[in-house]
C-alpha cells in the first residue's frame, strides 16, 4: 500500500490552520502530521514529524516565511515546500523561488482540488504554480531571461504547429487558459490540449519551463 503524503502546515492564523486541517483530512492519500504558527515551532515539528511537504504562508510572526523556507532547505533538503499566501507580487514570488520553494498558490482563489493537485505534484519533486502565479513568473523571467537556464531536456529538433507556436507565445505574454481561449475563439479544453502537446514535445515539466523557453527563443512580445 502506498504511504500517504505527510504534510505540515505553517500559518499564524488558527482559523486558516483549522480550515486546511479539515480539508486535508478529506484526502485519502494525505496525512497531516502537524501544524505550527511560526518559524520556531515549524522547525521543531519538522525534525520530529518528518513531513514530505510543508505548506506555509509568507507572513508569519517573528521570522518570515522566506526565512523558514531557507532554513528548511538548509536543514531538511528533501522536504518539499508549497507556499499558500495572499501575497502575489513579483517581489514575494521571486524571493520564495530563490529561497527554494517548489510551489506557490494564492489564498484568494485556490480551490480544494487545486491544493490537492499542487501537493501531489510537488511531493513527487515537480514544481507547481497556479495559472495566475505562472503569469507573474513569466514577467520575472522576461526581465532576467538571459541569465535563466533552459531545461536540459529541451531539444530544438521538434517543430511546433502554427497554432502551438501562437499559444506558446500567448502563455509567455502572461495569458491564462481562459484568456487564450477567448482571444483565439477556441475552447479552454483545446488550449490545454495544445499546451500538453507542446510540453510533451519538449519534455517540459511545468508551465514555467514552457514560458522560459518561449522568452529565450523570442516567441513573446514583451
Amino acid at each position: 500500500m502506498t504511504q500517504p503524503i505527510r504534510i505540515l502546515l505553517v500559518d499564524d492564523h488558527q482559523i486558516i490552520r483549522d480550515g486546511l486541517t479539515n480539508m486535508l483530512n478529506e484526502a485519502d492519500d494525505m496525512l497531516l502530521c502537524g501544524s505550527a504558527p511560526d518559524y520556531t515551532d515549524a522547525i521543531e515539528l519538522i525534525s520530529e514529524s518528518n513531513p514530505d511537504v510543508v505548506i506555509t504562508d509568507l507572513s508569519l510572526s517573528g521570522k518570515s516565511g522566506i526565512d523558514l523556507i531557507r532554513k528548511i532547505k538548509e536543514l531538511f533538503p528533501s522536504v518539499h515546500i508549497l507556499v499558500l499566501s495572499m501575497y502575489v507580487s513579483e517581489d514575494y514570488i521571486f524571493n520564495e523561488l530563490k529561497a527554494g520553494a517548489e510551489g506557490y498558490l494564492p489564498k484568494q482563489d485556490t480551490t480544494k482540488a487545486e491544493l490537492f493537485k499542487a501537493i501531489r505534484t510537488i511531493s513527487k519533486g515537480r514544481p507547481y504554480f497556479s495559472d495566475s502565479i505562472a503569469q507573474v513568473i513569466s514577467r520575472i523571467y522576461s526581465h532576467s531571461v538571459k541569465k535563466a537556464p533552459i531545461p536540459d531536456a529541451v531539444s530544438k529538433q521538434h517543430t511546433l504547429t502554427s497554432r502551438e507556436s501562437e499559444i506558446l507565445r500567448l502563455y509567455a505574454e502572461g495569458m491564462s487558459n481562459q484568456e487564450i481561449s477567448e482571444k483565439l475563439n477556441i475552447s479552454v479544453r483545446t488550449v490545454e490540449t495544445h499546451k500538453n502537446n507542446i510540453m510533451q514535445k519538449y519534455n517540459f515539466r511545468s508551465t514555467v519551463d514552457l514560458v522560459k523557453f518561449a522568452i529565450r527563443n523570442n516567441l513573446a512580445e514583451l
